[in-house]
């Protein structure tokens, strides 16, 4: 009975150390850790291979950009714009480094970190760009908060980027709906934007030679608008 008992304690004992070792970090807080880029999904978004060789999907920390990749919301304005940045910094097999805040894990399982590429944060980089907000401020991840926040604040005040648009960054997202109204109060919008079937977003002016046929998902005022929306202009 003795050595049943002493069996099974020493099995119990062995469980917990297993399940303590499976939820462990995998870093420590504050880490730096070396990673090359395999993909960007979008503006606040990046897959990265890890020096240990395993694969991460990096939620970058305390930032916000316009959607693009949303299964259930349309495409955003600046939202393209926040992704070609992002690829531009961030290209395929750039080596960067993954610095690590407190918790590393979201609801998703996405790796929450800091980015820095070339001595550089991208999480303040797309900030000071003026294509992403000041999100998601969660204890404890808020090591870099208030420097990030005076950054917003300066290009808030140069009104860069989706700070040009009158009520379209709030406090709980992006408003497209602000935007549209802004960009159709002239009487009688001409410009018509239409989403091809190859997923682009591609802008017609009345002179274009396929525009009588175009089938209009928005109207615009000017050619402006509609690239701010992040249409492109007709190559016809």
């Amino acid at each position: 009975m003795f050595q049943f008992i002493r069996k099974n304690t020493l099995s119990l004992f062995l469980l917990v150390l297993v399940l303590t070792a499976c939820s462990t970090p995998d870093y420590e807080a504050g880490e730096k850790v070396p990673a090359t880029v395999t993909e960007v999904v979008d503006g606040d978004t990046v897959k990265v291979e890890m020096e240990n060789g395993r694969e991460e999907t990096i939620r970058l920390l305390l930032i916000d950009t316009p959607e693009t990749v949303h299964p259930d919301e349309p495409v955003q304005p600046y939202g393209p714009e926040a992704s070609e940045f992002a690829k531009e910094h961030l290209p395929e097999n750039k080596k960067v480094t993954i610095e690590v805040d407190t918790t590393i894990r979201d609801d998703y399982d996405r790796f929450l970190a800091y980015v820095w590429v070339d001595g550089d944060m991208f999480n303040r980089m797309i900030i000071d760009e003026g294509l992403a907000r000041v999100a998601y401020v969660i204890e404890p991840n808020t090591r870099y908060v208030e420097s990030l926040r005076e950054t917003e604040e300066e290009v808030r005040t140069a009104e860069k980027a989706i700070w040009d648009e009158e009520d379209y960054v709030t406090d709980e997202g992006f408003n497209p709906e602000a935007m549209e109204e802004n960009r159709s109060n002239c009487e009688d919008p001409q410009i018509k934007g239409n989403h091809s079937s190859g997923g682009d977003y591609i802008y017609h002016t009345p002179d274009g030679q396929y525009y009588e046929q175009t089938k209009a998902e928005e109207m615009f005022c000017s050619e402006d608008a509609a690239e701010k929306s992040g249409y492109r202009p007709s190559q016809q």
